[in-house]
Formats: structure tokens, sequence, C-alpha cells
């Protein structure tokens, strides 16, 4: 934003403190917390088959990992030794993420469908190492939530690698009043992630508006599938 002098127009002292205290807070405390809590979890995963199989299928090279944006605390928590990169936005929120998930040994590209996606994209494909998966949230940085952006069908498309949607369920947790009601399972929860199978992205979706929009229902889909089974298997053993 310019002020009507042609400056640019700068955010308050008072804010710009607050939020680099917030910031700094996160990077600090943030990981011991989500080690702490991951730590008291009762973990449950299915579908794992279909992280190995897509592997296989792109050349040894690992999936893009999908989770919608409110599971971003579990799914960082529980695939820290995965080597993952994830794309995260640079809006305000984006950055106390990655100091987080930067802390939990996870690598970082900057940008998001809005604000620097195709930078962010171009920098996971050159800094990548050759094995490393892909993160992305299709419904951030700011929603609305549910709703599948196209930067995964990009890269997969771009890459050769498959989808892999993710779905998590926990029988307690907390939820923030964000706009994606971040869900933060309690200490102590039992917690089911599901991996469903890899999705196909055919490289001519990149040119191809129908293919591109089969791939953003089949993807969204999918996820839905995953939290559905999540929730299912969560009842089914509940004692």
């Amino acid at each position: 934003m310019v002020a009507s002098g042609g400056a640019p127009k700068k955010r308050p002292l008072g804010k710009r403190l607050r939020r680099a205290l917030v910031r700094f807070l996160a990077g600090a405390l943030g990981p011991l917390v989500l080690r702490a809590l991951a730590g008291s979890w009762k973990v449950e995963r299915l579908g794992e088959e279909h992280w190995d199989r897509s592997t296989a299928a792109a050349g040894g090279r690992r999936p893009v990992f999908c989770l919608w944006h409110r599971d971003i605390p579990a799914g960082a928590s529980l695939h820290r030794r995965r080597g993952l990169t994830a794309m995260i936005s640079r809006h305000h929120d984006g950055e106390v993420i990655a100091r987080i998930i930067e802390r939990l040994g996870y690598r970082t590209a900057r940008g998001s469908s809005r604000d620097g996606g195709a930078a962010a994209l171009r920098a996971m494909l050159r800094e990548l190492p050759q094995q490393h998966g892909l993160v992305l949230t299709p419904d951030g940085p700011r929603g609305p939530a549910g709703v599948v952006a196209p930067g995964a069908i990009f890269l997969a498309a771009l890459t050769g690698r498959r989808l892999i949607a993710t779905g998590f369920a926990a029988d307690r947790a907390w939820r923030a009043r964000s706009w994606d009601r971040m869900v933060v399972p309690r200490p102590g929860a039992r917690v089911v992630v599901v991996y469903e199978e890899g999705i196909e992205v055919p490289r001519e979706a990149l040119r191809d508006e129908a293919l591109l929009e089969q791939a953003r229902e089949d993807l969204r889909l999918a996820l839905e599938r995953a939290h559905e089974r999540a929730r299912t298997q969560l009842e089914e053993a509940a004692p």
C-alpha cells in the first residue's frame, strides 16, 4: 500500500513489535510444544503403502503430500522424518508457521497461490533435493477452507509425482477461532492418520482447463474421503 505522498505506508510500531514477538515466541516454543504433544498421542496410520507406491512410480522421488490448512499442527508433528519441503505463505501467519516447522526439520519454500505462488513453485523445483517430497495445503494460506487451489495440481503435473491426500481425526482436540478452525489434538489424544491412494495428474493439465478442474475435484474428494475414513476408524476403535 502507498500513501498519498508516494512513500510506502508502514504498519504502526506497536503492531510490528507484537508481530515480531509472536514470531519469536512461536519459533522458540512452538516446536517444543508440538514435539511434547505428539509424543503423548496414540497414533494409528492407515494407507502408508500409498507413499511407497507413489514414490516408486516417480523413480524414487517422494510424492506431493496434501492436507487441509486446519491440520497443519498434527501433520507437521507426525511427518518430521519423511524428507519434506513445505510451501508456506509470505503472510504473517505463514511466517509463524515457517519458523515452527523449520525447527521441526522441514525445508520451506515461501509463497502461495495468492502471493508469490509461481516463485515458490520454481523455488521448490530448483532447490528441492531430488528425493525430497513436497507439502502443500491446497486451501491455504487464507482459505476459503476446503477449497482446492491449483498449486498442488501444477506441482504434480510438472514433476510427475502423485498427490497423496491425507486426513486426520482426534478424539480430543482444541480448535482455533480462525478461518480454518485449526485443530490441535490434546495431550494423550488418539489420532488417526489416513493416506489416500496417489492421484496422477497428466502434464496436459497445465494447458487444459478441463483436466485441471478435474484434478482439483479429484483431490478435494480424496481429502474428504481421507477425513471420513479417519473419523470412522476413530469411532470404530473407541472403547
